[in-house]
């Protein structure tokens, strides 16, 4: 269907969604703040790895930055409404390192979400930049991948998109149990609130010029005629959901591991495992020691959930100053890696084994000293024996970084 991603007074934006699955595959934009015009990017090809699958653009029903140089650069520009570039790779003075920084609540198989926009990525790197301050960064990577930036709007906004009035809770709902698997539950809330219904064809941004309705009738008759995934793929329950944990159990990286049980569970084929299995061997091997990796928002967690010793410094209290100082002890024996709580301090994570003595004595955190109790007064029956950080324990106001 066609559906708002931000609907206002004066701020259209819409998005296209093909198939039962909603492949998002366009999103045009126009509205009062684009004096009549419209913009509109479409993928035009349900196959991802077909040539003529690219992205395609159009500024009032004509193609625009398709007149690329060698590199696949191209720019254009109508004043005071729109400044359009395509690039094949990100470049620090002209792209938002925002986007790269942004949470991701599940790391797909596709790979980690600044990936998506690095590395010459599928279909290209497209930057828009619209009046208001608005400015939509887009590839072609898993269907199209797209970053929407933009105040919020005075008079008020609704959609898929929210309503920006800093409260989430007005904008999702937690997704009801059963309604995807365990692992990508986290990435399955139900949209709330108003702008959700199918877009009218009145309205309808995608309807305006040949090329694009005709994109739009062709998703319609896909999803009318496309048949609804099984209920086992849809919930992965019972013996698929054993199959799926079985086949991946050996995967250390809690992430990687969850990615695993995803794909086995939907597609019923355990020889997906294999493939992940190799995918994170080649990392952890291309990996440099030294690459401080963030794993996620919680508690440094092994592969059964059992929590690491840590050493508490004294005054190291940002992300960056404790990522930093994780990176000054690569070579220092016994550190996999770090913890921070917000507002307390940074802990380095160690095994078990580690000569914590020997640790304090010989390194100092920046601030100068480490905290009167260094060390966990933990059993140690209760703390992990592995050497690798697999995951994070539930715990939003915790984050955690491995040392690879």
């Amino acid at each position: 269907m066609t559906l708002w991603l931000v609907k206002s007074e004066d701020v259209w934006i819409q998005g296209l969604s093909k198939t039962a699955t909603g492949n998002f595959m366009g999103f045009a934009v126009g509205g009062p703040f684009m004096g009549g015009h419209t913009l509109v990017l479409y993928r035009n090809s349900l196959a991802p790895a077909d040539a003529s699958s690219s992205l395609s653009v159009l500024f009032d029903g004509e193609p625009i930055l398709e007149e690329r140089d060698e590199q696949g650069r191209a720019e254009f520009q109508e004043p005071f409404t729109l400044w359009a570039a395509r690039r094949t790779e990100w470049n620090t003075s002209l792209h938002d390192q925002a986007v790269l920084e942004m949470d991701e609540v599940i790391n797909w198989t596709v790979g980690a979400w600044p990936s998506r926009f690095q590395n010459n990525p599928e279909g290209g790197l497209y930057l828009f930049r619209l009046p208001q301050g608005i400015e939509i960064t887009v590839t072609g990577v898993d269907w199209m991948s797209a970053v929407i930036k933009m105040a919020p709007q005075a008079k008020g906004q609704s959609g898929y998109c929210g309503n920006f009035n800093g409260d989430a809770a007005d904008d999702f709902a937690p997704a009801p149990l059963g309604s995807a698997p365990p692992q990508t539950i986290a990435a399955w809330n139900t949209p709330v609130g108003d702008g959700l219904d199918v877009v009218p064809d009145s309205e309808n941004l995608f309807k305006l010029n040949n090329s694009t309705a005709g994109l739009v009738l062709l998703a319609e008759v896909e999803s009318a005629s496309a048949p609804a995934p099984p209920l086992a793929e849809q919930h992965c329950a019972g013996s698929r959901m054993e199959m799926a944990q079985k086949a991946c159990a050996g995967i250390p990286s809690d992430m990687m591991r969850q990615a695993c049980i995803t794909d086995v569970c939907l597609t019923g084929n355990s020889s997906a495992a294999h493939g992940i299995a190799e995918a994170e061997l080649l990392e952890e091997r291309v990996n440099a020691r030294g690459l401080s990796v963030f794993v996620g928002h919680g508690s440094c967690v092994d592969t059964e959930g059992k929590r690491f010793r840590t050493l508490r410094t004294r005054n190291v209290r940002s992300k960056l100053g404790c990522e930093s100082f994780l990176r000054s002890l690569r070579v220092t024996r016994g550190v996999l890696g770090a913890q921070l709580r917000v507002e307390g301090t940074c802990e380095i994570v160690v095994d078990l084994h580690a000569d914590i003595d020997s640790m304090v004595a010989g390194v100092a955190p920046p601030g100068g000293s480490w905290a009167e109790d260094v060390a966990d007064e933990v059993a140690v029956a209760e703390l992990s024996a592995e050497d690798y950080v697999a995951g994070v324990m539930d715990d939003l106001s915790w984050s955690c970084w491995r040392l690879n």
